[in-house]
Protein backbone atom coordinates (compact mmCIF):
# COMPACT_ATOMS: atom_id res chain seq x y z
CA UNK A 1 0.00 0.00 0.00
CA UNK A 2 1.22 3.15 -0.86
CA UNK A 3 1.36 6.34 1.53
CA UNK A 4 -1.37 7.93 0.01
CA UNK A 5 -3.39 4.72 0.37
CA UNK A 6 -2.54 3.91 4.19
CA UNK A 7 -4.01 7.97 4.38
CA UNK A 8 -6.97 7.24 2.83
CA UNK A 9 -7.65 4.17 5.12
CA UNK A 10 -7.93 6.13 7.96
CA UNK A 11 -11.75 7.23 8.47
CA UNK A 12 -13.71 10.26 9.87
CA UNK A 13 -11.04 12.82 11.43
CA UNK A 14 -12.53 12.91 14.88
CA UNK A 15 -13.28 10.74 17.18
CA UNK A 16 -16.24 11.80 19.75
CA UNK A 17 -15.09 9.95 22.57
CA UNK A 18 -11.65 10.92 22.00
CA UNK A 19 -12.20 14.65 22.22
CA UNK A 20 -15.01 14.22 24.85
CA UNK A 21 -11.97 12.64 27.45
CA UNK A 22 -9.20 14.87 25.87
CA UNK A 23 -12.26 17.74 27.47
CA UNK A 24 -12.82 16.20 30.58
CA UNK A 25 -9.33 16.23 31.21
CA UNK A 26 -8.74 19.58 30.40
CA UNK A 27 -11.75 20.80 32.86
CA UNK A 28 -10.06 18.68 35.63
CA UNK A 29 -6.61 20.58 35.44
CA UNK A 30 -8.43 23.29 35.37
CA UNK A 31 -9.68 22.75 38.80
CA UNK A 32 -6.52 21.24 39.64
CA UNK A 33 -4.70 24.37 39.03
CA UNK A 34 -7.66 26.37 41.07
CA UNK A 35 -9.34 24.80 43.58
CA UNK A 36 -8.05 24.00 46.45
CA UNK A 37 -8.72 22.96 50.20
CA UNK A 38 -5.89 20.73 51.21
CA UNK A 39 -7.14 17.18 50.63
CA UNK A 40 -6.67 15.08 47.53
CA UNK A 41 -9.83 15.05 45.22
CA UNK A 42 -10.84 12.95 42.12
CA UNK A 43 -9.19 15.44 39.71
CA UNK A 44 -5.96 15.84 41.38
CA UNK A 45 -3.40 14.01 39.55
CA UNK A 46 -5.78 12.12 37.70
CA UNK A 47 -6.69 15.05 35.11
CA UNK A 48 -3.00 15.15 33.90
CA UNK A 49 -2.59 11.46 33.47
CA UNK A 50 -5.87 11.14 31.75
CA UNK A 51 -4.56 13.60 29.51
CA UNK A 52 -1.40 11.93 28.95
CA UNK A 53 -3.54 8.88 27.96
CA UNK A 54 -5.49 10.79 25.28
CA UNK A 55 -2.22 12.50 24.11
CA UNK A 56 -0.84 8.53 23.43
CA UNK A 57 -4.22 8.31 21.45
CA UNK A 58 -3.98 11.47 19.75
CA UNK A 59 -0.13 9.72 18.81
CA UNK A 60 -1.69 6.87 17.66
CA UNK A 61 -4.08 8.59 15.32
CA UNK A 62 -1.27 10.87 13.86
CA UNK A 63 0.39 7.87 12.47
CA UNK A 64 -2.32 6.06 10.72
CA UNK A 65 -4.52 4.81 14.07
CA UNK A 66 -5.36 0.93 13.46
CA UNK A 67 -4.03 1.34 9.81
CA UNK A 68 -0.64 2.45 10.27
CA UNK A 69 1.47 2.88 6.92
CA UNK A 70 3.72 -0.33 5.80
CA UNK A 71 7.70 -0.50 6.61
CA UNK A 72 9.54 1.35 4.89
CA UNK A 73 6.63 4.50 4.73
CA UNK A 74 6.70 5.62 7.91
CA UNK A 75 9.13 8.51 7.63
CA UNK A 76 6.20 11.07 7.23
CA UNK A 77 4.67 9.63 10.59
CA UNK A 78 7.62 9.99 12.34
CA UNK A 79 8.58 13.14 10.95
CA UNK A 80 5.01 14.54 11.81
CA UNK A 81 5.84 13.54 15.42
CA UNK A 82 8.96 14.77 15.47
CA UNK A 83 7.52 18.60 14.28
CA UNK A 84 4.84 18.00 17.04
CA UNK A 85 7.34 16.98 20.05
CA UNK A 86 9.34 19.96 19.02
CA UNK A 87 6.72 22.21 19.02
CA UNK A 88 5.38 21.19 22.58
CA UNK A 89 8.74 21.73 24.18
CA UNK A 90 9.86 24.54 22.95
CA UNK A 91 6.11 25.97 23.35
CA UNK A 92 5.84 24.55 27.11
CA UNK A 93 9.69 26.06 28.04
CA UNK A 94 8.58 29.64 26.52
CA UNK A 95 5.72 29.72 28.95
CA UNK A 96 7.61 28.20 31.90
CA UNK A 97 10.19 31.08 31.51
CA UNK A 98 8.68 34.37 29.89
CA UNK A 99 4.88 33.49 31.37
CA UNK A 100 5.61 31.51 35.26
CA UNK A 101 2.25 30.65 35.30
CA UNK A 102 1.49 29.53 38.55
CA UNK A 103 1.25 25.38 37.70
CA UNK A 104 3.12 22.73 36.78
CA UNK A 105 3.48 23.03 32.86
CA UNK A 106 3.19 20.16 31.32
CA UNK A 107 3.47 20.99 27.68
CA UNK A 108 7.10 20.59 27.19
CA UNK A 109 7.47 16.81 29.24
CA UNK A 110 4.40 15.85 26.76
CA UNK A 111 6.31 16.70 23.88
CA UNK A 112 9.40 15.01 25.29
CA UNK A 113 7.50 11.98 25.42
CA UNK A 114 6.37 12.28 22.04
CA UNK A 115 9.98 12.26 20.53
CA UNK A 116 10.91 9.11 22.92
CA UNK A 117 8.31 7.13 21.39
CA UNK A 118 8.81 7.75 18.18
CA UNK A 119 11.70 4.57 17.96
CA UNK A 120 8.40 1.97 19.22
CA UNK A 121 5.47 4.08 17.28
CA UNK A 122 4.90 0.99 15.28
CA UNK A 123 5.79 -2.06 17.33
CA UNK A 124 2.90 -4.52 17.80
CA UNK A 125 0.39 -4.34 20.45
CA UNK A 126 1.56 -7.02 22.44
CA UNK A 127 5.25 -5.37 22.36
CA UNK A 128 3.47 -2.09 22.80
CA UNK A 129 2.03 -4.02 25.75
CA UNK A 130 4.41 -5.67 27.26
CA UNK A 131 6.81 -2.23 27.22
CA UNK A 132 4.15 -0.47 29.37
CA UNK A 133 3.57 -3.11 31.73
CA UNK A 134 7.67 -3.23 32.00
CA UNK A 135 7.82 0.66 32.52
CA UNK A 136 4.71 0.55 35.01
CA UNK A 137 6.41 -2.08 37.03
CA UNK A 138 10.08 -1.18 36.95
CA UNK A 139 10.45 3.03 36.43
CA UNK A 140 8.79 4.17 39.62
CA UNK A 141 11.74 2.30 42.47
CA UNK A 142 14.19 3.28 39.41
CA UNK A 143 12.90 6.84 39.81
CA UNK A 144 13.09 7.05 43.26
CA UNK A 145 16.25 5.48 43.67
CA UNK A 146 17.70 7.79 41.23
CA UNK A 147 15.69 11.02 43.12
CA UNK A 148 16.70 10.00 46.53
CA UNK A 149 20.19 9.46 45.72
CA UNK A 150 20.89 12.19 43.82
CA UNK A 151 19.84 15.79 44.09
CA UNK A 152 18.52 17.71 41.50
CA UNK A 153 21.40 20.48 42.01
CA UNK A 154 24.56 17.88 41.78
CA UNK A 155 23.14 17.10 38.41
CA UNK A 156 25.50 18.10 35.50
CA UNK A 157 24.03 21.78 34.20
CA UNK A 158 23.86 20.62 30.49
CA UNK A 159 21.43 17.23 31.23
CA UNK A 160 19.50 18.94 33.85
CA UNK A 161 16.64 19.96 31.57
CA UNK A 162 16.22 16.27 30.49
CA UNK A 163 17.13 14.80 34.01
CA UNK A 164 13.74 16.75 34.65
CA UNK A 165 11.84 15.57 32.30
CA UNK A 166 12.62 11.89 33.01
CA UNK A 167 13.06 11.97 36.83
CA UNK A 168 12.90 14.99 38.91
CA UNK A 169 9.72 17.07 37.55
CA UNK A 170 6.30 17.00 38.28
CA UNK A 171 5.20 14.30 35.93
CA UNK A 172 8.66 11.94 35.85
CA UNK A 173 7.87 10.78 32.19
CA UNK A 174 10.27 7.37 32.79
CA UNK A 175 6.97 6.54 34.78
CA UNK A 176 4.34 8.53 32.25
CA UNK A 177 5.37 6.75 29.26
CA UNK A 178 3.05 4.17 30.30
CA UNK A 179 0.28 6.24 29.85
CA UNK A 180 1.07 7.25 26.52
CA UNK A 181 1.62 4.02 25.24
CA UNK A 182 -1.81 2.50 27.19
CA UNK A 183 -3.16 5.51 24.73
CA UNK A 184 -1.62 4.78 21.90
CA UNK A 185 -2.32 0.79 22.08
CA UNK A 186 -6.11 2.14 21.99
CA UNK A 187 -5.24 4.11 18.52
CA UNK A 188 -3.74 1.08 17.14
CA UNK A 189 -6.69 -1.17 17.85
CA UNK A 190 -9.14 1.06 16.65
CA UNK A 191 -11.67 2.67 19.22
CA UNK A 192 -14.15 2.73 16.54
CA UNK A 193 -15.13 -0.67 17.03
CA UNK A 194 -17.77 -1.49 19.72
CA UNK A 195 -16.02 -4.48 21.35
CA UNK A 196 -12.44 -2.05 21.77
CA UNK A 197 -14.45 0.09 23.80
CA UNK A 198 -16.03 -1.75 25.71
CA UNK A 199 -12.42 -3.86 26.18
CA UNK A 200 -10.89 -0.82 27.47
CA UNK A 201 -14.04 -0.13 30.00
CA UNK A 202 -13.58 -3.41 31.26
CA UNK A 203 -9.57 -3.70 31.36
CA UNK A 204 -9.26 -0.30 32.27
CA UNK A 205 -12.05 -0.66 35.19
CA UNK A 206 -10.19 -3.93 36.63
CA UNK A 207 -6.31 -2.20 36.39
CA UNK A 208 -8.03 0.47 38.62
CA UNK A 209 -9.87 -1.24 41.11
CA UNK A 210 -5.99 -3.96 41.14
CA UNK A 211 -4.03 -0.41 42.00
CA UNK A 212 -6.24 1.55 44.21
CA UNK A 213 -6.94 -2.31 46.25
CA UNK A 214 -3.47 -2.66 46.32
CA UNK A 215 -2.86 0.73 48.17
CA UNK A 216 -5.71 0.00 50.16
CA UNK A 217 -4.52 -3.78 51.52
CA UNK A 218 -1.02 -3.39 51.23
CA UNK A 219 0.91 -1.54 53.77
CA UNK A 220 3.00 0.86 52.74
CA UNK A 221 1.84 1.23 49.64
CA UNK A 222 0.18 4.32 47.79
CA UNK A 223 -2.08 5.34 45.14
CA UNK A 224 -1.98 9.16 46.09
CA UNK A 225 -1.96 11.95 43.54
CA UNK A 226 1.74 12.57 42.10
CA UNK A 227 3.15 9.61 43.84
CA UNK A 228 4.62 7.95 41.16
CA UNK A 229 3.86 4.67 42.31
CA UNK A 230 2.82 1.79 40.31
CA UNK A 231 -0.41 1.62 42.05
CA UNK A 232 -0.80 5.28 41.01
CA UNK A 233 -0.13 4.07 37.45
CA UNK A 234 -2.13 0.90 36.87
CA UNK A 235 -4.84 2.68 38.97
CA UNK A 236 -4.96 6.06 37.54
CA UNK A 237 -3.63 4.80 34.37
CA UNK A 238 -6.48 2.13 34.06
CA UNK A 239 -9.21 4.88 35.66
CA UNK A 240 -8.04 7.03 32.27
CA UNK A 241 -8.38 4.25 29.79
CA UNK A 242 -12.04 3.22 31.40
CA UNK A 243 -13.05 6.70 30.64
CA UNK A 244 -11.10 6.67 26.94
CA UNK A 245 -13.28 3.22 26.52
CA UNK A 246 -16.57 4.24 28.08
CA UNK A 247 -16.68 7.36 26.06
CA UNK A 248 -15.86 5.67 23.18
CA UNK A 249 -18.94 3.70 22.83
CA UNK A 250 -20.57 6.51 21.83
CA UNK A 251 -18.92 6.52 18.50
CA UNK A 252 -20.10 2.98 18.07
CA UNK A 253 -23.58 2.49 19.57
CA UNK A 254 -26.33 1.02 17.86
CA UNK A 255 -30.22 0.52 18.14
CA UNK A 256 -31.62 1.86 20.97
CA UNK A 257 -27.84 2.42 22.10
CA UNK A 258 -27.65 5.13 19.54
CA UNK A 259 -30.61 7.63 20.54
CA UNK A 260 -28.89 7.29 24.09
CA UNK A 261 -25.48 7.94 22.22
CA UNK A 262 -26.92 10.93 20.42
CA UNK A 263 -28.54 12.15 23.64
CA UNK A 264 -25.33 12.34 25.31
CA UNK A 265 -23.41 13.24 22.34
CA UNK A 266 -25.26 16.57 22.01
CA UNK A 267 -25.05 17.13 25.52
CA UNK A 268 -21.31 16.41 25.67
CA UNK A 269 -20.42 18.84 22.82
CA UNK A 270 -19.29 21.34 24.45
CA UNK A 271 -16.98 19.18 26.43
CA UNK A 272 -15.89 17.99 23.18
CA UNK A 273 -15.65 20.87 21.48
CA UNK A 274 -12.90 21.76 24.35
CA UNK A 275 -11.15 18.74 23.81
CA UNK A 276 -10.71 19.42 19.96
CA UNK A 277 -9.12 22.24 20.84
CA UNK A 278 -7.39 21.64 24.20
CA UNK A 279 -3.93 22.93 23.34
CA UNK A 280 -4.97 26.37 22.56
CA UNK A 281 -7.66 26.39 25.53
CA UNK A 282 -4.84 24.79 27.80
CA UNK A 283 -2.00 27.94 26.91
CA UNK A 284 -4.81 30.53 27.45
CA UNK A 285 -5.53 28.82 30.87
CA UNK A 286 -1.72 29.27 31.47
CA UNK A 287 -1.94 32.52 30.35
CA UNK A 288 -4.93 33.98 32.09
CA UNK A 289 -3.47 32.05 35.57
CA UNK A 290 -0.36 34.24 35.17
CA UNK A 291 -2.34 37.86 34.61
CA UNK A 292 -4.83 37.05 37.53
CA UNK A 293 -1.36 36.49 39.63
CA UNK A 294 0.39 39.30 38.91
CA UNK A 295 -2.40 41.54 39.09
CA UNK A 296 -3.26 40.49 42.27
CA UNK A 297 -2.45 42.54 45.45
CA UNK A 298 0.54 40.43 46.77
CA UNK A 299 1.22 38.03 44.08
CA UNK A 300 3.68 36.89 46.48
CA UNK A 301 1.41 35.14 48.50
CA UNK A 302 -1.40 34.92 45.73
CA UNK A 303 -4.40 32.71 46.24
CA UNK A 304 -6.82 31.81 43.68
CA UNK A 305 -9.89 33.77 43.66
CA UNK A 306 -13.24 32.16 44.12
CA UNK A 307 -14.53 33.27 40.07
CA UNK A 308 -11.69 31.90 38.80
CA UNK A 309 -12.34 27.72 37.90
CA UNK A 310 -16.06 28.54 36.82
CA UNK A 311 -15.02 31.28 34.55
CA UNK A 312 -12.17 29.17 32.80
CA UNK A 313 -14.56 26.26 32.79
CA UNK A 314 -17.50 28.10 31.58
CA UNK A 315 -15.28 30.69 29.45
CA UNK A 316 -13.45 27.28 28.06
CA UNK A 317 -16.69 25.44 26.80
CA UNK A 318 -18.68 28.30 25.24
CA UNK A 319 -15.82 29.49 23.58
CA UNK A 320 -14.81 25.93 21.89
CA UNK A 321 -18.41 25.07 21.39
CA UNK A 322 -18.83 28.42 18.77
CA UNK A 323 -15.31 28.73 17.28
CA UNK A 324 -15.85 24.73 16.34
CA UNK A 325 -19.59 26.01 14.81
CA UNK A 326 -18.03 29.26 12.94
CA UNK A 327 -14.20 28.68 12.66
CA UNK A 328 -13.46 25.15 13.46
CA UNK A 329 -9.95 23.87 14.00
CA UNK A 330 -8.29 26.00 16.84
CA UNK A 331 -5.60 28.69 16.51
CA UNK A 332 -2.75 26.90 18.11
CA UNK A 333 -3.98 23.34 16.69
CA UNK A 334 -4.30 25.07 12.69
CA UNK A 335 -0.60 26.78 13.28
CA UNK A 336 0.61 23.06 14.70
CA UNK A 337 -0.74 21.83 11.26
CA UNK A 338 0.00 24.31 8.85
CA UNK A 339 3.42 23.76 10.45
CA UNK A 340 3.54 20.09 10.08
CA UNK A 341 2.15 20.19 6.34
CA UNK A 342 4.90 22.74 5.63
CA UNK A 343 7.51 20.01 6.84
CA UNK A 344 6.21 17.30 5.45
CA UNK A 345 3.28 17.93 2.85
CA UNK A 346 0.05 16.92 3.17
CA UNK A 347 -0.58 15.27 6.55
CA UNK A 348 -2.86 11.87 7.56
CA UNK A 349 -6.23 12.75 7.51
CA UNK A 350 -6.45 11.69 11.18
CA UNK A 351 -7.34 13.62 14.48
CA UNK A 352 -4.86 16.02 15.67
Amino acid sequence: MTGEGWRATVVPPRLFGVDTARGVALLGMFAAHTLFDGQERLFDGRSAILFATVAGVSLGLITGGANPPPPGERSTARLSVLIRGAVLVLLGLALTAFLQPPIAVILDYYGFAFLLLIAVLFLARPLLAVLAAVIAVAAPPIVVAVTDGTPFESVPAPVQILARWLFYGEYPMLIWLAFLLAGLILARAELRDRLTAALALVLGALAAVLGYASALVIPGVTAEAHSGTTAEVFGSGGLAVAIIGGLSLLDSATGVGERVARILRFVLSPVAAAGAMALTLYVAHAIALAIIRATADNPERWQVPEWTFPALALGALAIATLWRRFVGIGPLEAGLRALTRLAVGSPPRVAP
